[in-house]
């Protein structure tokens, strides 16, 4: 009759009086406990380890990720250069397509592209490709580095961290290249060439 009027957690404190007691965790009990984990998925439980209750959660990837995963796009270029660059006739829509396109392509900082390849993805020729990227080029949007190689101006955008980009622009700076690249780009940089040298 006293087991019967036992309340059931006393009847559940009671099962747990028979494992043995777990210890404290402490620096001798320190463990990787990833391969015991993957073994207790095969049927095969770690010492000292009763159950082992685990949820995954899976995050819905973001709207803008795609296939390619993305870069982060200055605001500052897409809210100043690029629409003063279409609206004055700087940048036509092919070139901004182009440029888009390499946009897309790069990684940390190198997009991979033959001429042929960017003509077939944006649906134009490869004989107008060329030029769009040499008037690209001479703005600083991009820079050739190699055949089918380019770089692009990672204050346009960057695919990778932060540390990569700074470091990134740490490598460009030093070079001091003539044309100003990657500091002055767009517009500016027409405008800069067209300026005559003062005499000292």
């Amino acid at each position: 009759m006293a087991e019967a009027q036992r309340s059931p957690s006393s009847r559940r404190n009671t099962q747990r009086g028979q494992q043995p007691p777990l210890e404290p965790a402490g620096a001798k009990h320190h463990r990787d406990l990833a391969d015991e984990i993957i073994r207790s998925y095969t049927g095969e439980l770690p010492s000292g380890v009763y159950e082992a209750r685990t949820r995954f959660y899976r995050r819905a990837s973001h709207e803008v990720l795609g296939s390619d995963g993305y870069a982060l796009l200055s605001r500052y270029f897409a809210r100043y250069v690029l629409p003063q660059a279409l609206l004055s006739g700087e940048v036509t829509k092919l070139q901004c397509a182009v440029l888009s396109n390499i946009v897309g392509r790069a990684e940390r900082g190198v997009a991979h592209a033959i001429q042929r390849e960017i003509a077939d993805e944006i649906g134009s020729s490869r004989s107008s490709v060329s030029p769009a990227l040499k008037h690209l080029a001479a703005r600083n949007y991009i820079r050739p580095v190699g055949r089918g190689m380019w770089q692009l101006n990672p204050l346009i955008a960057y695919k990778g961290n932060g540390d990569e980009q700074q470091a990134f622009l740490q490598e460009l700076r030093a070079l001091a290249l003539e044309n100003g690249f990657p500091d002055i780009v767009g517009p500016d940089t027409a405008r800069s060439a067209d300026k005559e040298p003062t005499a000292c």
